[in-house]
């Protein structure tokens, strides 16, 4: 009898890896997110609905959502800026509806083109209610949520007014983006005790990127400080996040597999089987046409069996 996970990985990858992948095909796409759910993965951050004009990448997202071979316990995510873009979404097979607003008013000015105040009572509230209608969830994605490369690091007061008035909204689930970096377990920490201190019935997740290399470890401090799930992208397929300095892609989110393999290695079930989540860091890789970020490949190459007797052997 498969056990329980009891932490949850949601992958990223299938809408911020054609980001950086522009020339990424629809079936490649769907290959993606099929792998990703073979491997365990119950929950995928699969396309955007933004207008092609502005991120012509999404142009096939609803191609994309209904070709899924869609699972049983499997939550398909389609992001979301506005009401219009919402009402597409609605349409497809998607299980959860993302939302988007900033930690501060330049990133969410910068973001959206507008004040977080109409974000949070004019945005947000129309996408909720088109979801209740639908009986569809929705997703918070709080962008600049520990610091803000205009503004510096958030006030902690401030995230938590802005965290309680998402939740009372009716948000299901807010998933804390950290693009530019910079955040230590120590600030994780100390934010993360500050929203569970609310006692909020909306479920929080951590979406740290790798930027100094900090990504794994301030996983760690998040689930040490009670959270339970984590966004992630497998081999940290993704491109630039918007008003970060441009990298190589594959430099940004925090790696599906990696993050597997340190749970896996502390005790702490995923519900991802490490191999299978393997074929899908290489199917990655042959997309991407060129090395990921991901870690768990390059050891694999590195060590066999008889000098590396654990998850990481060769089979």
């Amino acid at each position: 009898m498969k056990s329980i996970a009891e932490v949850t990985i949601v992958d990223t990858s299938p809408r911020d890896g054609p980001v950086g992948l522009p020339k990424i095909r629809t079936h490649e796409k769907v290959a993606l997110v099929n792998s990703l759910m073979e491997s365990g993965v119950t929950k995928i951050d699969c396309v955007g609905f933004t207008h092609p004009r502005i991120r012509p990448e999404y142009a096939d997202a609803e191609k994309v959502v209904n070709s899924i071979d869609k699972r049983p316990g499997v939550t398909l995510i389609g992001m979301t800026p506005n009401e219009i873009a919402c009402r597409r979404a609605l349409n497809t097979n998607v299980d959860e509806i993302g939302v988007m607003i900033a930690g501060s008013e330049s990133f969410n000015m910068a973001l959206l083109g507008m004040t977080i105040k109409k974000t949070l009572f004019k945005t947000i509230p129309a996408i909720i209610q088109a979801c209740k209608e639908r009986e569809k969830t929705v997703r918070a994605f709080l962008t600049s949520a520990f610091w803000c490369q205009y503004e510096g690091r958030i006030a902690i007061n401030n995230l938590v007014e802005l965290v309680s008035k998402l939740s009372f909204l009716g948000v299901n689930e807010i998933s804390l983006i950290y693009t530019p970096g910079r955040v230590n377990p120590k600030q994780v920490k100390e934010t993360v005790f500050a929203l569970q201190e609310l006692k909020l019935e909306t479920n929080l997740s951590v979406h740290f990127h790798n930027t100094m290399g900090l990504g794994l470890v301030n996983c760690l401090a998040a689930y040490e400080a009670g959270i339970r799930t984590f966004d992630t992208a497998i081999s940290g397929l993704s491109g630039t996040p918007y008003g970060a300095p441009a990298m190589e892609i594959g430099a940004w989110n925090v790696p599906t597999e990696d993050l597997v393999y340190m749970f896996d290695q502390i005790g702490v079930n995923t519900g991802i089987d490490i191999d299978a989540i393997a074929e899908t860091a290489k199917l990655a890789q042959k997309i991407a046409g060129r090395e990921l970020s991901g870690h768990l490949l390059k050891a694999r190459k590195a060590f066999v069996p008889s000098n590396f007797p654990d998850a990481l052997a060769l089979n």
